[in-house]
């Protein structure tokens, strides 16, 4: 199938997968329509027959086949949010026919890790999720490669990015807990990242608007200042119970659903009920979410079109590098479970 006769066509694909032309076209066209799993399929057969659409044709002109995905293997290994992420940016390329090469770079050194990919010049592009070390951002810029962050941000706008809307994810999470009647709430986080901070800024002006000054010793439980990971958040929890420090707390907005389920089992271990006593809300949406008792309420972010959008922004800046640099908030949505309630008649 090398020469343009005998190039794989839709109906070929469509055949092959068992589904119509239309939802072929809908796929490699990146519209919606066509359910996770029969994209998945179309995509798969589609590279397997090497199908070049117009985008195909689009690289092939701008000299550009690959692109070099960059990922901490931290942030990968200690969270569920990166897997559907990297899932939906790894369709969207393949329904561009772009490859991606997927490299998992430590913390300690990422500087070092970017500077030796770009000087071995085996890519055309750079994806970088999760990345928002300034050194390695301006390696990246130096480069001069078609390059996108995906769930980062580069604050000097030189760089295309696509991410959650983190700020309204805060706020939208406190207002949720204020309309509970709400006023002593503390936010659990671990702010080592620009995105988490983002958060807990929405968090503050939430509080604010409703009338309530911001005190960061009051309204904020730091992790990082206990030099724990979010998997150890209960820990923490339970010894702050202990010593009092949360005494007057009567919920808590957490900076992912990772933290607020180890909130949610240190104030079950320690007495509590969820939301009888305290009421909680995460933020992400994982997987796990659902399944903890009683089920989580927290903030969705479609994290499939986050990696889809990245992918798509970076086909845009290869077809005109000149264009001005963007940057995607993606909405979030508050999903309603059952861990907010009113607050407690008693006193614990």
């Amino acid at each position: 199938m090398d020469d343009e006769a005998n190039a794989p066509t839709l109906r070929d694909i469509a055949d092959a997968a068992g589904v119509s032309v239309a939802s072929v076209s809908k796929v490699l066209n990146n519209r919606s329509g066509v359910g996770e799993e029969s994209r998945r399929k179309i995509l798969d057969i589609a590279e397997r027959y090497g199908y070049q659409g117009k985008t195909a044709r689009s690289l092939h002109k701008a000299g550009v086949d690959s692109a070099a995905m960059l990922m901490p293997a931290e942030f990968y290994s200690r969270s569920q949010f990166y897997e559907d992420v990297i899932r939906g940016a790894l369709d969207e390329a393949a329904a561009h026919s772009l490859k991606i090469d997927v490299r998992l770079i430590s913390l300690d050194s990422v500087v070092a890790e970017v500077e030796e990919l770009l000087q071995a010049g085996k890519t055309g592009a750079i994806v970088a999720i999760g990345l928002d070390q300034p050194e390695a951002l301006e390696r990246i810029i130096a480069s001069k490669l078609p390059a996108v962050l995906i769930n980062g941000m580069d604050r000097t706008m030189r760089l295309n990015s696509v991410l959650p809307d983190n700020w309204s994810a805060g706020w939208l999470a406190t207002q949720r807990l204020l309309s509970a009647g709400h006023r002593e709430i503390v936010h659990v986080a671990l702010p080592h990242r620009l995105s988490l901070r983002r958060r807990l800024e929405g968090f503050r002006v939430a509080l604010e608007e409703a009338g309530i000054r911001f005190d960061p010793q009051r309204h904020v439980l730091d992790l990082s200042k206990f030099g724990v990971q979010e998997s150890q958040t209960q820990q923490v929890v339970r010894q702050a119970l202990q010593d009092g420090s949360l005494a007057d707390a009567t919920a808590f907005f957490c900076s992912t659903d990772i933290v607020a389920l180890g909130v949610m089992q240190a104030l079950q271990s320690s007495g509590f009920s969820v939301p009888e006593d305290f009421s909680v809300i995460g933020l992400d949406d994982i997987a796990v979410a659902l399944h903890s008792r009683p089920p989580l309420t927290t903030i969705r972010i479609d994290r499939l079109e986050l990696g889809r959008a990245g992918i798509q922004m970076l086909m845009k800046r290869i077809a005109d590098p000149g264009a001005n640099i963007v940057r995607v908030n993606i909405g979030v949505q508050l999903v309603e479970r059952a861990t907010v309630g009113p607050v407690r008649k008693t006193a614990r």
